[in-house]
């Protein structure tokens, strides 16, 4: 039998039904949460129990990133002050797009997942979902997730929508991808068809830009949404990056086939796409989770900073009282999880997988932090003034992947130095 870990004076937020928090204590055995208490009952029934002190700090769930480009980490600031449409004219950067697909770009793509999902995770993310842009980069952040032991998604490149032969073993889930509007084709859609029918997911970049809308609607006579509905493309094994341009009947298409929405509202805003109707989308009950989207669009791959971005654009869009933070920390966690799952997840709850990050709460920035049964400040102070640079330590399955902001599997200021030898090289063969 797993020894049993007490994790113990830290300020506990479960993010659960009820809304349970405060110094409590969380025993953890093997991979799961065992216990959620008082310090001293906890003591009592598991009284040979590991101890760690964590006051000072709080426990919350592990942050989902639900859509990441991470090889694109090399390219940071290549595309400032360029829309999404006007990277197609910019030279440098297709050039870097070409010479991270080839063999010789290798070294250099991995250079750059590494650097990305480490990021990630030294700020709290215990989940994400990678989308491949350049060919071979969905095998390397399979590696690279695996190597780093956060819960992975990777994206399958391939317009036939063939099954995997044979089916990969290695528990990372894997899921097809439609191209945006610009790219697609019947063929292609079709295809889609035949694998969604066979119980695969798909996800699609959709309706991000008005002018994908035009594209769309000029090649198919109708738009992105009405047009996957068209070929039975909107289920809950569907999920559809960004959705911004979308009309009042196509968000209930999308609420009632149970299709899942990623928001990027750092990068949505970055590069003036617009601001999801994200709201909304909550009233109409469709799932909604977060994601960075990548370094050229974004500059950053911390989803504290995209809960604290959402929570602006959508009071800026319909109110002050528009997303409470509490649900905004629900889409951070829960949300994610069930967008790429399937099922229910991203609390701390008895029996539940022991996914959780501690945070520095002692610093100014997150002070006073108040929890009263009448008022509290706590989600607001995460959403509103956290970083992950708060993030002490991470833990997946139970096991310890971050500790005193170190990674444990391995060596940070290598990655580091990799990803700066990696930029210079590839700046240097692309200016």
């Amino acid at each position: 039998m797993a020894d049993v870990l007490l994790l113990e004076g830290a300020f506990v937020l479960t993010l659960d039904e009820v809304g349970t928090g405060g110094v409590l204590s969380i025993a953890v055995e093997g991979d799961r949460i065992v216990a959620i208490g008082r310090c001293s009952d906890l003591r009592r029934r598991h009284p040979t129990a590991e101890r760690l002190d964590l006051s000072g700090h709080l426990i919350m769930p592990g942050l989902v990133n639900a859509h990441l480009h991470p090889e694109l980490q090399l390219l940071k600031g290549i595309v400032e002050e360029l829309d999404l449409h006007d990277w197609e004219d910019a030279t440098h950067f297709d050039s870097a797009l070409v010479l991270l697909s080839s063999p010789e770009g290798r070294p250099l793509q991995r250079a750059g997942i590494r650097a990305s999902l480490a990021d990630c995770l030294l700020g709290g993310t215990t989940r994400i979902a990678t989308y491949g842009v350049t060919k071979g980069a969905d095998e390397i952040a399979a590696e690279a997730l695996l190597e780093l032991g956060i819960h992975g998604h990777v994206t399958v490149r391939d317009i036939e929508f063939a099954p995997l032969e044979p089916p990969p073993s290695d528990g990372l889930h894997r899921i097809y991808r439609l191209h945006a509007e610009e790219a697609l084709t019947t063929a292609e859609l079709e295809a889609a068809v035949r694998a969604h029918d066979r119980g695969e997911w798909i996800v699609m970049h959709a309706a991000e830009t008005e002018a994908r809308i035009e594209w769309v609607v000029e090649r198919f006579g109708m738009s992105t949404i009405r047009l996957l509905e068209y070929y039975g493309l909107l289920s809950p094994r569907v999920i559809l990056s960004h959705a911004i341009y979308v009309d009042g009947e196509e968000r209930e298409m999308i609420a009632e086939r149970g299709a899942r929405v990623i928001s990027s509202p750092v990068a949505e805003m970055k590069l003036a796409d617009g601001i999801g109707p994200i709201l909304e989308y909550l009233e109409s009950g469709v799932i909604v989770g977060l994601g960075t989207d990548c370094a050229v669009c974004n500059n950053s791959n911390d989803i504290f900073l995209e809960m604290r971005q959402l929570g602006l654009t959508q009071k800026l869009r319909y109110g002050a009282d528009a997303v409470p933070a509490e649900q905004i920390l629900r889409m951070a966690t829960a949300g994610g999880t069930e967008a790429l799952t399937g099922s229910r997840g991203g609390t701390l709850r008895v029996g539940g997988v022991a996914d959780l990050i501690v945070l520095d709460i002692s610093n100014p920035r997150l002070q006073p932090l108040i929890h009263l049964e009448e008022f509290s400040n706590v989600a607001a102070n995460l959403v509103y003034a956290a970083t992950g640079q708060d993030v002490t330590d991470v833990m997946i399955e139970g096991r310890w992947r971050v500790r005193d902001r170190r990674l444990l599997d391995a060596d940070q200021e290598q990655i580091w130095d990799e990803l700066g030898e990696a930029a210079a090289e590839l700046y240097d063969a692309i200016l």
